[in-house]
């Protein structure tokens, strides 16, 4: 009898002591990234595939987008919410964050929970989304190169004496409002008078594209601009905007990101691009995974100052662009 039930009991012992450690280990192989917009934009998805080739093969990823792009603002910190429980739920061992909005809402509750964490593309001091200097919290800062841009267009329009920016006026764009031009409606670099606006409605930005080239500018620069309602207040698809943008300017548009270049969109630029801010959170995160005991206040947020030529084919021949043979030889070309 007794040697009857010995082994099945010995089996269940081992059972036991085997949920017992899993349960103890749970999110060790775990990551979480949390993403301000949606995997639906070519920025998320280029640096999503970046932590995938990098982390797929031995860590669980679980993304979750917070979409803060088409959803109205007064939804963020609810979607900033989800995050956490989702977060709270699985106990990873170390959670990447996309951007602003979502280190704003969910990178406080983080840092109090200590829990590691990189983040990327972040415009403002991230910082002031602290009480005070985080500890558990580093990463990625991205900043768009508007001073190096003002230099190449002079090169590519010797003429330009004033150029147009346009923005939505999602908390990127605001940032980069305060951050480069100081809040100003214009400012001055290499001889070119830049005016920044920041807009709510899609109709406004038609309005300011039309009328464009009677206000005596020589080109547009488009931003952001995910982020505009309709006379309906429904967001604006993305896509819509710079293919209408395109199609009804009659000045050469450059762009300050990669995913607005190609052909019925942006001519080009000096860009930023989803994949190298995916390529240098990766760097810091595997020194940490592989430093479990490590801080990441031990490693200073990176200043990412990378910037590609990247250029449409299509748009430069339609406004006969012709570039410099400096910026030829670095150019990566889209249809």
């Amino acid at each position: 009898m007794i040697k009857k039930y010995y082994i099945p009991f010995f089996k269940l012992i081992l059972l036991i002591f085997g949920l017992i450690s899993i349960n103890s280990f749970a999110g060790n192989k775990d990551i979480i990234i949390v993403e301000s917009y949606s995997k639906e934009y070519k920025w998320d998805a280029d640096y999503a595939k970046e932590i995938r080739n990098a982390f797929g093969r031995k860590y669980n990823l679980t993304f979750f987008e917070m979409d803060t792009k088409r959803l109205p603002k007064d939804q963020h910190e609810k979607m900033g919410l989800k995050a956490w429980d989702l977060i709270q739920k699985v106990k990873p061992t170390m959670v990447f964050i996309g951007d602003d909005a979502a280190l704003k809402y969910v990178g406080p509750k983080l840092e109090q929970n200590k829990i590691r964490t990189v983040y990327l593309g972040i415009n403002n001091n991230p910082r002031v989304y602290f009480d005070k200097e985080p500890k558990y919290i580093t990463g990625v800062l991205e900043r768009p190169l508007i001073r190096r841009s003002a230099i190449f267009i002079k090169d590519i329009i010797p003429q330009s004496k004033k150029i147009l920016v346009l923005f939505d006026s999602d908390i990127t764009s605001k940032i980069v409002h305060e951050d480069f031009f100081s809040g100003k409606p214009s400012i001055n670099f290499s001889g070119i008078n830049y005016d920044i606006y920041l807009f709510d409605k899609f109709a406004d930005w038609q309005r300011k594209i039309i009328d464009a080239p009677h206000k005596g500018y020589e080109a547009i620069i488009v931003g952001l601009y995910a982020n505009m309602v309709d006379e309906n207040k429904k967001n604006v698809d993305s896509v819509k905007v710079v293919q209408w943008s395109a199609a009804n300017s009659k000045l050469p548009i450059f762009s300050f990101w990669d995913f607005t270049v190609g052909k019925g969109k942006a001519l080009g630029g000096l860009v930023m691009t989803g994949a190298s801010q995916g390529k240098a959170l990766v760097e810091m995160a595997q020194k940490l995974l592989n430093n479990p005991t490590m801080n990441p206040s031990s490693l200073y947020p990176i200043y990412l100052q990378e910037g590609k030529f990247v250029f449409s084919k299509y748009e430069m021949k339609r406004h006969k662009i012709k570039l410099p043979a400096d910026i030829e030889k670095e150019a990566i070309y889209t249809e």
